[in-house]
């Protein structure tokens, strides 16, 4: 009993403080004061209205959604190669493919600003999905690996004896398994490329600034509850992407219980 309260505890002092922006969000005044005096949605429609902050949304929107699709893609090819191939310097491949969890973002993006810099790819979009997705492989690699783990390599042989193709039997026996992970690996891939903002500022230009950029530029300027409402509609599609990996997953289990 004493565990679950002190569990309690510490996600109640992690999570308050971010809580404390929604109500601020919703300010009748013009400043950062909590609890607020009054309530209105001005700051929301000040944030509607504002070109800047509604394209840099859906430019946003659109890098993680990429990002999403291209980092499973390459997550689940390098899972496969290490789940089903022996070949040499495989621990290096592993290290390797989960370095940008363990390095520096400040560092990545400086390493990938020289990088990209010569190729013309900062300030364009294809470059930030680019970066974004070298930071999000490892969170799909790490899932759809785990995930592989477990499923009967024998399953895939059945079909191949059957006369199917290695990638007839990866998409209709392997990837049905494993889908719960490549979804939640996805899911993650998009929020990690949608909060992104260290490596972004290394990249991004003018034509090229994201949500969380303008975010970070404007507080730097003013202060008012419109941060407070921008930071409240991105905990709010984080928390909302949550909710759907995790009935996706339950759906699931209940699925493979009722098969069982």
């Amino acid at each position: 009993m004493w565990l679950k309260v002190l569990v309690g505890i510490i996600l109640v002092a992690l999570i308050a403080p971010i809580l404390v922006i929604v109500p601020i969000s919703f300010s009748s005044v013009s400043y950062f004061e909590f609890p607020p005096p009054g309530y209105s949605t001005k700051w929301y429609a000040n944030f509607f209205s504002n070109s800047e902050w509604v394209e840099a949304t859906f430019r946003s929107l659109t890098i993680a959604l990429f990002t999403a699709i291209l980092a499973a893609t390459l997550g689940i090819m390098a899972s496969l190669a290490v789940t089903r191939l022996n070949f040499w310097g495989k621990q290096v491949f592993m290290s390797l493919m989960v370095a940008p969890m363990i390095i520096p973002l400040i560092i990545i993006g400086v390493a990938l600003y020289h990088s990209f810099a010569p190729l013309g790819l900062s300030n364009s979009m294809l470059g930030l999905v680019l970066a974004h997705t070298i930071i999000a492989i490892p969170i799909v690699f790490v899932t759809v690996t785990a995930s592989l783990k477990g499923v009967d390599k024998n399953l895939e042989l059945a079909a191949l004896g059957l006369g199917s193709t290695p990638f007839g039997a990866f998409f209709k026996v392997t990837l049905p398994l494993i889908r719960p992970a490549v979804l939640s690996g996805a899911l993650f891939a998009f929020i990690i490329s949608f909060d992104e903002v260290v490596v972004s500022i290394f990249l991004a230009g003018s034509k090229t600034k994201t949500l969380p950029i303008a975010l970070w530029e404007n507080l730097r300027i003013q202060v008012d509850p419109t941060m407070a409402a921008v930071s409240t509609i991105l905990i709010g599609i984080t928390v909302s992407l949550f909710i759907i990996q995790t009935l996706v997953s339950a759906r699931k289990a209940r699925l493979r219980k009722s098969v069982q």
